[in-house]
């Protein structure tokens, strides 16, 4: 049926872009999280066009298992200042720790800036993570909102524990507030001393981050680091997802994934889909619907791995609540070859009142005449007998005059050639003569969220 479809099958233009080729990851189940813990989402509404009012997420237990990071302090202070890993150094000696010693705590830096700076030098010094996880507990750093430092976990495969150090920015924090800014450190060994591996970005805008899995995530048997970071605008939180792996050449941490893991108004989760011992990734979204976006909907990406790096798999979408959802998900059926599939989605068109409508004019009564040219089509591509009855009903529900009346001109046009002569491609040639750039301007005017029709897509035989 879909090399009837050849056109179609070719899928639509779209503003927002679909992975290419999915990998056969199944969809993800929307409950609980095994392997790994799920962030709360950051905001959530059950009425469109409403405010999305950010919440702010709570740090959990970090889960194990744990495998190993690596260090020194000499050249630590130039790499505070980056979001990403420091460059390798050649006398990288990942087993070379300092002793523990008795020594005092360090007084709280004026400037959260210098932290890591601090930390960096009590560690090397020999001081012990216990000692300045009180310290930053006493500082501000770490509170019973979030904050940790995770000294037992081995993140470099060496058998030695690095330090890793989760921090709120005392200067800034307010318990009141949405999200307060912080930075995620992680210390290793090297030289008899700690050096930074790697610390995310200090910047006052962008949450603390969330720690969401450490441990094997993708069955090489070295643990690897997954989190998020947040930042928030008035009426939508951005989430960006990390998969962090040691990468023993270059002597630093690299991310796994291929491109940005990103969300709006979302959450992050880990999960084994398919049950294969490798770890997913899924990141669900909620954008706000506004002027520009148009009507939006929920969705879920799956990030799978491919043996080399995580990738963007495949990508599912909640229900629609809006009808022009519930008619792209019909002409999906459509162009895949489903026509029974389809005419359940143009029938739910027809036949759904809750279904919500978008502030277009005459939208309700424009998407129900040509859900009803679209079962017109698919009768006829499956030489189904009702076909002329529902160019019936379309005729009797728009009338001249009426803003759907021009579907009916298609309905006719359509079904003139293929009585006559049977061809689906004639008969899509005089329909979208007819009405095919009106059907398009109404069709594309959902904003940047939806996706752009083409002609091939009005009549796509």
């Amino acid at each position: 049926m879909c090399m009837m479809l050849l056109g179609a099958c070719s899928v639509f233009e779209q503003r927002i872009n679909d992975p290419g080729v999915p990998t056969t990851t199944p969809i993800p189940f929307s409950t609980a999280t095994p392997g790994g813990r799920i962030s709360v989402m950051m905001a959530q509404t059950d009425t469109p066009n409403q405010t999305l009012t950010p919440v702010a997420t709570v740090e959990g237990a970090v889960v194990g298992p744990a495998a190993t990071a690596t260090a020194a302090v000499e050249q630590i202070i130039s790499a505070t200042q980056t979001a990403a890993a420091p460059t390798s150094q050649p006398t990288f000696q990942p087993d070379n720790c300092p002793d523990r010693q008795n020594i005092s705590a360090p007084a709280q830096p004026e400037s959260f800036n210098t932290y890591a700076a601090v930390i960096g030098v009590y560690l090397s010094n020999g001081g012990a993570p216990s000692i300045l996880e009180s310290n930053l507990r006493a500082w501000g750093a770490i509170t019973d909102a979030g904050g940790v430092v995770q000294a037992d976990t081995d993140l470099t495969g060496d058998k030695i524990p690095e330090i890793m150090i989760n921090i709120f920015n005392p200067t800034v924090y307010n318990p009141d507030a949405v999200l307060n800014a912080g930075q995620l450190l992680i210390f290793g060994c090297d030289n008899n001393g700690y050096r930074l591996l790697y610390s995310t970005p200090n910047n006052p805008s962008i949450a603390l981050p969330v720690l969401h899995r450490v441990g094997d995530m993708n069955g090489d048997v070295t643990a690897d680091v997954v989190f998020d970071t947040q930042s928030c605008t008035v009426t939508a939180c951005t989430r960006e997802g990390f998969i962090l792996g040691w990468n023993p050449v270059v002597g630093a941490f690299e991310p796994l994934n291929n491109e940005q893991i990103l969300a709006v108004n979302g959450r992050l989760g880990v999960v084994d889909i398919d049950s294969d011992g490798i770890l997913e990734l899924t990141m669900s979204s909620n954008t706000p619907p506004s002027a520009i976006t148009g009507p939006t909907r929920s969705l879920t990406d799956v990030w799978d791995w491919t043996g080399q790096s995580y990738v963007f798999a495949v990508r599912s979408r909640d229900d629609p609540l809006y009808a022009i959802h519930q008619l792209h998900d019909a002409d999906d059926e459509l162009f895949a070859g489903q026509g029974r599939n389809a005419l359940r989605g143009y029938f739910e068109i027809r036949n759904n009142p809750n279904l919500l409508s978008w502030s277009i004019s005459d939208e309700p009564a424009l998407l129900r005449a040509f859900a009803t040219y679209r079962i017109i089509i698919t009768y006829a591509l499956n030489g189904d007998d009702r076909t002329e009855e529902t160019l019936v009903t379309l005729q009797n529900e728009n009338p001249e005059g009426t803003a759907g009346n021009i579907f009916v001109g298609m309905g006719n046009a359509f079904m003139e050639v293929f009585r006559s002569t049977g061809d689906l491609s004639a008969a899509c040639g005089a329909a979208l003569n007819v009405g095919g750039q009106p059907a398009i301007s109404f069709l594309n005017s959902y904003g940047t969220a939806n996706r752009l029709y083409t002609l091939s897509n009005i009549c796509p035989f």
